[in-house]
């Protein structure tokens, strides 16, 4: 079996992981790095009088983090990673992890490329980044996506292992 039974119990913990981490991460580094995140935002590539107060430059003491409604379907194609990391169980981790980082790659470049096609802008924009590839990724962040992929991987057993209880709560 591809899946494991009850997947439609465990998309939305992939959407509440996925939503959490970019949250997190986004206010962590406008709270420590102010201009780290406008190499990577939409709104920063814009005038200054078009940005938010809280987007105008210097440290941004809130830590206020945000995402992006699109980001819900695609943080739930994380369930794809339960398969994937069953047929990879054998790999070294670190390996495992590049292969995580390049598929997850692969979806961030195809997502934003759809997005951009259906509303003329993709939520993120790397295009001011020198590291990134036709502003839909960018590969200095591939740390960080290592580090999530490889924690979404661990939740992946956590996730499974949870969800006859949560059928049972909301009756499966």
């Amino acid at each position: 079996m591809f899946f494991e039974p009850g997947i439609l119990y465990r998309l939305p913990l992939y959407m509440i992981y996925g939503l959490v981490c970019e949250v997190l991460f986004t206010a962590t580094c406008d709270l420590l790095s102010p201009h780290f995140l406008k190499t990577w935002n939409v709104v920063a590539r814009e005038s200054i009088n078009t940005q938010p107060m809280w987007r105008i430059p210097g440290r941004d003491k809130r830590a206020m983090g945000y995402t992006f409604l699109w980001m819900l379907p695609i943080y739930a194609l994380l369930i794809f990673l339960e398969p994937i990391s069953k047929m990879l169980a054998q790999t070294p981790l670190m390996v495992r992890g590049g292969l995580y980082v390049l598929g997850l790659w692969f979806v961030e470049y195809t997502t934003g490329f759809l997005i951009k096609k259906i509303s003329g802008r993709c939520p993120w924009d790397y295009s001011a980044s020198r590291y990134n590839l036709h502003g839909f990724i960018r590969f200095d962040f591939f740390i960080f996506w290592l580090v999530f992929m490889l924690v979404a991987e661990k939740l992946t057993v956590k996730f499974i292992a949870l969800t006859p209880a949560l059928m049972q709560i909301f009756g499966g």
